[in-house]
């Protein structure tokens, strides 16, 4: 991982001065750097050409993301939660194509006007023959991992950024995408390199999985806790037990040329024997002597007696989205019984709290759960492609249009389920023809043609006051009424009652061994989760992958955004009830107790300052 001092400015301007002097070994750039300086201007680039070019137009962007399709909804979650990670840091992470062309872009606002400036947006290019020596380019050229920080840019108009890039490849090791991660210079995130490089590999394991999602699936490690982490090697087998294609990690135990080896190519074992045995978690050596652990998942089609979706109870399919918190269980009780009665529903909540997983419960739960539930974040299609991909479009609607025209994402939920996400951010033109969508219930794609009858459940979701928004004139009053049969609010998670329980639950789901030390357990309650769910999940992957091998997760092992909060100045306001005030008081004790009563060692362990735990100690005994 590159872990090069913040404050070497100067000593990376003289690098720069030696680059462009063509110097082909200067002192302390990154990997690589330097050859893609030679390439590059031998190719003829010059250092003060502005990004202006290779930028695909609308309809060219449309059609690139149309081929990566599948690359794209596999990524998304491990980029929502990357840039969880990341959020307020001045940064964006990207996700390109295998050509280095940006496909999404999830970023801070305040990033967004000077990276436009550089075209670092969703349809540039940015591989190095048009942008010159930047992580993205050069992760493509060295076909691995890339920084390249400052000064070490090729176009002088990009020194201002800092990039990681990350290759994400297929099963069978072609690069089809990467995962990048660029900011100002100024705010240069130091485990960056590593936070991508653990991204494309969470997107290549769930692209394994779901490129086979009719196989078995064998994950194994050697050690029995590691299995489920980012360490665990993935094998995707036939039903006679062949290898249809394997992870990272799995090659590094059987090789590259497994595929099409049998079980017992591999392992002391046959794979009926396998399937037969009754051990959740048997241990196995392979034929190279590795003891190994594995758990054995069985395709959908082999598992006897499974239920669909639409079959599930209340209980089964909605006890995933709370851990005890009564207010919670009675809002997805309430918002259930409104929706499979087909009555529009709004849902508010702040980034992260879990819209899009009570959508997707419902669904499952509701009367069309066996259509389509098709997901639309308003706030993520740019304005001048949005009315094209709700609505449609006739063949020849424009120049460059695909000459059989476009079905639209209201019509593809037809006899389903239509989810609209940021709804607060459609522009008003766009409210208008939603409005008439919603009443006449057709759509018409845009360039004409005959409309189209749609039927489907309509649930809206928001993170800010819609009703603000209609009395501010940034909303239509029309609009908002036709969404909101009824408001429900999704708490954030600093004011749930069942936080604690949901963060052992997050645990386990990750690693079932795993346990979490006094002072990590303290930090986690007492964050205040800007987040929410979608950062605390995150945020667990992240300790998990970090904690020392069969060790607690400590407080050394979280993010440090986590490390960096000022928990001792939280406002009242961020402790959801006095059941989360018993809870710190309890860590409070506990690591009193283990440091033998040691206030300024106890403090030390919380993370809080001495002053601050004694500021603690004083509130509890007030209180009783």
């Amino acid at each position: 991982m590159d872990e090069r001092p913040f404050n070497d400015r100067a000593r990376l301007a003289g690098a720069r001065r030696q680059l462009l002097a063509g110097e082909r070994t200067p002192a302390g750039v990154a990997d690589g750097v330097a050859a893609s300086w030679q390439r590059v201007a031998a190719a003829g680039l010059s250092p003060r050409q502005q990004a202006a070019d290779a930028v695909f137009d609308a309809a060219a962007l449309r059609a690139a993301r149309a081929d990566n399709e599948s690359l794209i909804a596999l990524a998304l979650p491990e980029i929502e939660n990357l840039y969880h990670q990341i959020s307020g840091s001045n940064s964006a992470v990207l996700l390109c194509d295998a050509h280095g062309t940006i496909l999404e872009r999830h970023g801070d606002p305040h990033f967004h006007a000077r990276s436009q400036r550089v075209a670092l947006a969703p349809g540039a290019c940015w591989g190095e023959p048009v942008r010159g020596t930047n992580a993205i380019g050069l992760a493509l050229a060295q076909g691995g991992p890339a920084s390249v920080h400052g000064p070490e840019h090729y176009l002088q108009c990009n020194t201002f950024l800092t990039c990681a890039a990350a290759p994400i490849r297929d099963t069978a090791g072609t690069v089809i995408g990467l995962l990048d991660v660029s900011g100002d210079q100024s705010a240069r995130q130091i485990h960056a390199l590593g936070l991508v490089r653990m991204g494309a590999r969470m997107i290549e394991n769930r692209w394994l999985t779901a490129e086979f999602a009719d196989s078995f699936h064998l994950h194994l490690h050697a050690r029995p806790e590691l299995l489920g982490t980012l360490s665990e090697g993935i094998l995707a087998l036939d039903g006679y037990g062949r290898v249809l294609a394997l992870n990272e990690v799995a090659r590094s135990y059987f090789g590259d040329d497994c595929v099409g080896e049998r079980f017992e190519g591999l392992f002391e074992e046959t794979f009926e024997g396998l399937l037969r045995s009754d051990e959740s978690m048997p241990l196995r050596r392979t034929l190279s002597g590795i003891m190994t652990c594995l758990r054995l998942v069985a395709p959908p089609s082999r598992i006897h007696g499974s239920t669909p979706a639409a079959a599930l109870s209340d209980d089964t399919t909605f006890e995933r989205l709370h851990a005890g918190d009564d207010a919670v269980a009675d809002t997805l009780r309430r918002a259930h019984r409104v929706f499979a009665r087909n009555i529009p529903l709004l849902i508010e909540g702040e980034t992260g709290t879990g819209k899009e997983w009570v959508v997707r419960a419902l669904h499952a739960k509701g009367p069309r759960a066996n259509g389509p539930i098709v997901a639309v974040n308003c706030a993520a299609i740019p304005e001048s492609l949005a009315e094209a991909e709700l609505f449609g479009y006739a063949p020849g609607a424009f120049t460059g249009a695909n000459p059989r025209g476009a079905e639209g994402r209201i019509a593809e939920a037809n006899g389903g389920t239509l989810f609209l996400d940021e709804i607060g951010d459609m522009p008003i033109a766009l409210q208008t023809r939603l409005l008439r969508v919603l009443q006449e219930r057709t759509v018409l794609p845009v360039g004409g043609g005959q409309p189209r009858a749609v039927d489907f459940a309509l649930v809206s979701a928001t993170h800010c006051d819609l009703a603000a928004r209609v009395k501010a004139g940034a909303f239509r009053a029309d609009l908002y009424y036709r969404l909101c049969g009824l408001r429900i609010e999704l708490p954030p998670l600093r004011r749930r009652s069942d936080r604690e329980a949901l963060i052992d639950r997050l645990l386990a789901e990750e690693d079932p061994m795993a346990t979490l030390s006094p002072d990590a357990r303290a930090r986690l309650l007492a964050y205040s989760w800007p987040g929410n769910l979608r950062q605390l999940h995150s945020v667990m992957q992240t300790a998990l992958a970090l904690r020392r091998p069969g060790a607690p997760v400590t407080r050394a092992d979280l993010p440090d955004v986590l490390l960096e909060a000022d928990v001792g100045n939280m406002s009242a306001e961020d402790w959801p009830d006095t059941d989360l005030r018993a809870m710190e008081q309890r860590h409070i004790q506990a690591a009193l107790a283990e440091h033998g009563g040691n206030v300024s060692r106890a403090a030390q362990s919380l993370g809080i300052s001495r002053s601050t735990l004694y500021r603690r100690i004083g509130s509890s005994s007030r209180g009783k």
